[in-house]
C-alpha cells in the first residue's frame, strides 16, 4: 500500500477510477490528488496543476506520483515540491520518485527508490543533470550531496535562496564523471561545497571531485558522528549540519612532503623528457617538453609561428599525447585542415586541389579516432580572458589534455586602445595567471607571442634577429616562461623559405642559441628539419 511509503498526504476515501473502470481502487487524498492502485493513473490536485508544469514525452516511459511529506526523513511537503520529489507506485510497489531534468529543465528521467532501497532509472538516463539544478542557474554557493534526500535535507535546513543544493545522479561511484558532465554549470557559482557521506567511498569520491574542480573555489564538508546530512536532520541536529557546511575546509592538493620520502628518487636522472619536439637540434638543447612548464614561441608577423605550432602539436598527437589547441587567429576548420594536410603531406589549406575530398576525409579518419582526438576551442565571439582561462582548465581537468597551445597572447589584449602601460599591466596579469594555472593542473602550455618591431629597417620579416627584449608589451612573457623559442628568417636570403630556430631562454638546462634550421616546403606545407651539424652562426 502507498501508506507504507513516507507520506503525510492523508487518505480520504476510495473512489471509482475513470481510467480503468475499477470501483474502488482509486484513492482520494487531502491535497486533492487521486491515485489508482489498479492502473497507476494519477490526477493532480488543483494546487499541483497550478504550480508545476511537468514535461511529458510519449517516447519515455515515466510514471506519475504526488508530492507529500516524508515523515521518517523529516522532509516537508514544500521541500519535495521544490525539488519535484514524489511518491507513487511502480510494478505494484510503493516507491519514491526523483524527477531528473535535462539542461533545458525538462523531465527526461526518474530515479525510482522502493522501501528496500532498491533503485532503478526510467527514461533517458544520459540526459540527467544534477538533481535540483533546475532550481538554480547560478549563484554564490552550490552544495553538492551524494543523494537526493541529503540535498533536500541541506536545502531545508539552510533556507538560503542564493545557495544551491543539488545531488549526484548516481552517487559516489560515478561522482567524478557527473562533475565533469556538469562542468560549465558548476562554474556559474562562486563557491562549490562537497557534502558527501562520511564513509570511505564517499570521502574518496569527494577527493576525486575536488581534484577536477577549480582550486580556491572548492571545499569539502566533514559531518559529525559519521552521519550523513539527513541523519543529522532526523536527529534534530540541524545546527550541527549548518555548522559543518559553514566550516567546510577549502580543498588543497597533496604536495607537502618530507625530504626523506625522496631519498630513492634523487639518484634518478630526469635530464630528458620522453615527450619531444619534432626537431632534433631543438631537442638536444631543450631535452624535450615537460608538463608544469610554459613555453613562449615568438617571431615576426608572417614568419611561420602558427605553422611551427601545428608541426609541434601534430607530432605530439602522433606520440599519443592528449592535446588541446586554442588558435585565436583562425577557425577550427582551418586548424584541422592544417593538421590533416601535415598528415597527408599536402598543402590543402593553400591548394584546394592538392587532395580529393575522399583523400582528405581518409586522412582525417586516419589521424583522429573517438579515443584519440585533438580538442579545439571554437572561439568566435568570445576571446574574453576569463573564458579562455576556463577553457584551458576544462581541457586540462575534464578532457585530460596534457599539452595545450594558446595562439596567441596578443589577441587577448587587442581590445585595449593602445595605451602601453595598460597593455603591460594586462599581459603581466595574463602571464601570472597562466603560469599559476600551468602549475596547478600540471600541463605543458605553448604560448605564441608577437614581437615589437626592431629598430633595423629590415624588420623580423627581413631577417632581423629575435631578442627577448622584443617580446611585445611585458617582460613577464619572458620572465614567467620556462623556455622562450624564436623563429627567424634567414638574414642572408630573406626571400627564401628557410627558418632558423633560436633558443632565447632555457630554464631547464641553461643552454641557449641556435636550435636548428627548418625548410618550408610549399607543396606539402611542412617545415622540414634540415642538416644541423654545422651552425650558421
Amino acid at each position: 500500500m502507498l501508506q507504507q511509503l513516507e507520506s503525510d498526504s492523508e487518505f480520504v476515501t476510495h473512489t471509482p477510477c475513470e481510467k480503468c473502470g475499477s470501483s474502488d481502487a482509486n484513492s482520494l487524498y487531502t491535497d486533492g490528488h487521486t491515485y489508482c492502485f489498479s492502473c497507476q493513473a494519477h490526477v493532480q490536485g488543483q494546487e499541483e496543476a497550478d504550480s508545476f508544469d511537468v514535461f511529458e514525452d510519449p517516447t519515455i516511459d515515466l510514471i506519475e506520483g504526488s508530492w507529500t511529506n516524508l515523515d521518517s526523513r523529516k522532509i516537508s511537503y514544500q521541500t519535495c515540491k521544490k525539488f519535484d520529489y514524489r511518491v507513487g507506485e511502480y510494478k505494484g510497489k510503493p516507491v519514491q520518485i526523483a524527477n531528473y531534468r535535462n539542461d533545458k529543465g525538462q523531465v527526461v528521467a526518474q530515479k525510482i527508490r522502493d522501501k528496500d532501497k532498491n533503485f532503478s532509472i526510467l527514461g533517458n538516463g544520459k540526459g540527467m543533470t544534477l538533481f535540483g539544478s533546475h532550481r538554480w542557474r547560478t549563484g554564490k554557493k552550490i552544495i553538492i550531496c551524494e543523494g537526493e534526500i541529503d540535498a533536500m535535507s541541506v536545502a531545508q535546513v539552510i533556507k538560503s535562496p542564493s545557495w544551491a543544493c543539488v545531488s549526484l545522479p548516481n552517487g559516489a561511484p560515478s561522482a567524478k564523471k557527473s562533475i565533469k558532465r556538469n562542468w560549465d554549470y558548476l562554474l556559474g557559482f562562486e563557491e562549490i561545497v562537497l557534502c558527501f557521506d562520511q564513509d570511505e567511498p564517499g570521502q574518496a569520491a569527494a577527493q576525486e571531485c575536488a581534484e577536477v574542480l577549480p582550486l580556491g573555489k572548492t571545499s569539502i564538508v566533514t559531518l559529525p558522528h559519521n552521519h550523513d546530512a539527513n541523519e543529522l536532520l532526523v536527529r534534530g541536529e540541524e545546527h550541527e549540519l549548518v555548522k559543518a557546511i559553514f566550516n567546510a575546509k577549502p580543498y588543497r592538493p597533496d604536495g607537502v612532503i618530507a625530504a626523506l620520502d625522496l631519498r630513492a628518487e634523487i639518484a634518478q636522472t630526469d635530464a630528458a623528457s620522453d615527450v619531444c619536439y619534432p626537431f632534433a637540434r631543438l631537442n638536444e638543447i631543450s631535452k624535450g617538453l615537460r608538463t608544469s612548464s610554459l613555453v613562449t614561441i615568438a617571431a615576426g608577423s608572417g614568419v611561420g609561428k602558427s605553422t611551427l605550432v601545428r608541426e609541434i602539436f601534430y607530432h605530439l598527437h602522433r606520440q599519443n599525447q592528449k592535446c588541446g589547441m586554442i588558435m585565436l587567429e583562425e577557425t577550427t576548420k582551418r586548424t584541422l585542415q592544417g593538421l590533416v594536410g601535415l598528415h597527408l603531406n599536402k598543402n590543402i589549406t593553400v591548394d584546394y586541389e592538392a587532395a580529393t575530398e575522399d583523400e582528405i576525409k581518409g586522412g582525417f579518419d586516419d589521424l583522429f579516432t573517438q579515443d584519440h582526438q585533438i580538442y579545439l576551442y571554437d572561439h568566435w565571439g568570445s576571446n574574453d580572458f576569463e573564458t579562455i582561462l576556463n577553457r584551458i582548465r576544462y581541457m586540462a581537468q575534464v578532457l585530460e589534455c596534457k599539452w595545450i597551445c594558446l595562439d596567441h597572447v596578443s589577441i587577448l589584449v587587442s581590445a585595449l586602445t593602445g595605451n602601453v602601460s595598460d597593455e603591460r599591466r594586462l599581459i603581466d596579469e595574463v602571464m601570472t595567471r597562466l603560469r599559476t594555472l600551468v602549475q596547478e593542473v600540471d600541463i605543458g602550455l605553448i604560448l605564441v607571442s608577437h614581437l615589437k618591431r626592431p629598430q633595423s629597417e629590415a624588420g623580423h620579416e627581413g631577417g632581423a634577429k629575435v631578442h627577448l627584449s622584443q617580446l611585445r608589451g611585458s617582460h613577464a612573457l619572458a620572465q614567467l616562461a620556462d623556455q622562450c623559442i624564436g623563429l627567424e628568417i634567414d638574414a642572408e636570403d630573406p626571400t627564401s623559405d628557410t627558418r632558423n630556430i633560436v633558443m632565447l631562454k632555457n630554464r631547464f638546462t641553461g643552454e641557449v642559441g641556435f636550435a636548428g634550421t627548418l625548410k618550408y616546403n610549399r607543396e606539402t606545407g611542412r617545415l622540414i628539419d634540415t642538416d644541423m651539424t654545422v651552425s650558421p652562426f
